[in-house]
């Protein structure tokens, strides 16, 4: 065997790789083409939805600091409620333990205005029959 036909074997191969590789590169290049345009219009469609979705973040950032601020002013408000009614229980207490006092110390002012008059009442009935037997 000869070099010319290790060269031609070579040569052949190289014709068949190359008859292979040129589609290939052909193929290449339009997926290249294909990718480089799909991207460049994802690019164009996502840059106003990106632009949107940080407006509506930040709209929503806003609320939500909104919605704390509320839910702060409610806690305030319902802690003051809660004291409200801690007073207002103190208050009633109070309210029943004096007036009970009072509801004692009238029943015993009453008693005790009842008990001089009936006593007074027994001595005047007493001093008028006197009186009718003086005269």
């Amino acid at each position: 065997m000869s070099i010319e036909f290790f060269v031609g074997i070579i040569s052949g191969a190289l014709i068949i790789i190359a008859a292979f590789l040129i589609p290939l590169i052909i193929q290449l290049k339009k997926t290249a083409v294909t990718a480089d345009n799909f991207l460049r219009e994802t690019r164009e469609e996502l840059t106003p939805l990106l632009a949107e979705l940080k407006q509506s973040t930040e709209r929503l950032n806003r609320v939500t600091e909104g919605i704390e601020d509320s839910v702060r002013n409610v806690r305030n408000a319902a802690h003051a409620v809660g004291e409200t009614g801690k007073l207002v229980d103190e208050l009633n207490s109070f309210v029943r333990k004096k007036g009970l006092s009072f509801t004692v110390m009238t029943a015993s002012i009453g008693m005790g205005v009842k008990t001089a008059l009936s006593t007074l009442a027994k001595g005047v009935l007493k001093k008028e029959p006197e009186k009718k037997e003086d005269s």
